[in-house]
């Protein structure tokens, strides 16, 4: 733990309060990052595709997962696999993938091209929410379906039978006690998204977010920046650790327990 996490968090730290232009301990980096909109912007980019792609996992990732617990679907088991099998692609792979198929060039494009239409881009904020969402969603359903495997089942029974329609049965009882298990796949997404360089990179075309920027102060071709890039990457960190603060706080108002005798 102290050589994979502790040293790379002190070694990021610790550049993160120095810079080329200033000598000695400093917030020069920090100062200029929410000075300058070419910085401050991408902090923006970066949580407003975050929090999207949250949304859209969510409206996908729950339904999904109380459908295949709640009902015999045909072919369960290996729905079940596919749906993991989509977690698995990496970053790179998966974007380049969907370049592929509905890049200008790829196989949708031309098929729409042949009816003397325009497909729907790839590229930008709703190409990368749209990679995002197809390749995330399975954390909210894995955490979500666990969830619902082990409540009682009686509990929805009893509701049921004391005449509350399945809507109102599924807000009332079943939401509540999931609802620590669906924010802790909202974290995973929200976590996982915001640190992912690969699809924006291949799929941004000018719609910059953090990693991305991390990556140009680093490897920049006009000048190599690491202090500037350790500070961006601090403010990654620092967007994490809140999105973790902030679940915590909820779940903590909304703790529920089942017990049975």
């Amino acid at each position: 733990m102290c050589l994979f996490i502790v040293y790379p968090f002190y070694t990021i730290l610790t550049k993160s309060v120095f810079s080329n232009k200033v000598e000695g301990l400093t917030l020069y980096n920090f100062v200029r990052f929410f000075s300058k909109p070419y910085y401050y912007q991408t902090l923006i980019r970066s949580l407003v595709v975050c929090s999207l792609t949250v949304v859209t996992t969510t409206i996908i990732g729950v339904p999904i997962a109380y459908v295949m617990t709640r009902y015999n679907v045909a072919g369960k088991q290996l729905l079940h696999i596919l749906i993991i099998m989509s977690l698995m692609s990496p970053p790179f792979i998966g974007a380049y993938s969907w370049i592929i198929l509905m890049g200008r060039n790829g196989l949708i494009a031309k098929f729409f091209r042949l009816f003397g239409a325009t497909a729907p881009t790839i590229y930008g904020r709703e190409g990368i929410i749209f990679v995002f969402t197809l390749h995330l969603f399975p954390y909210i359903y894995l955490y979500t379906s666990g969830a619902m495997n082990s409540i009682d089942s009686s509990l929805e029974e009893a509701a049921e039978n004391l005449g509350m329609n399945k809507l109102k049965r599924i807000w009332t009882v079943t939401l509540p006690v999931i609802l620590p298990s669906i924010l802790a796949g909202c974290v995973m997404v929200f976590m996982t998204s915001l640190a992912d360089f690969g699809t924006p990179m291949l799929l941004g075309e000018g719609y910059t977010v953090l990693p991305v920027l991390v990556y140009n102060e680093y490897m920049s071709e006009s000048a190599v920046n690491p202090y500037m890039a350790s500070a961006l990457s601090v403010i990654i960190v620092t967007c994490s650790l809140l999105v973790l603060a902030f679940q915590k706080l909820v779940i903590d108002k909304r703790n529920y327990q089942m017990s049975s005798l």
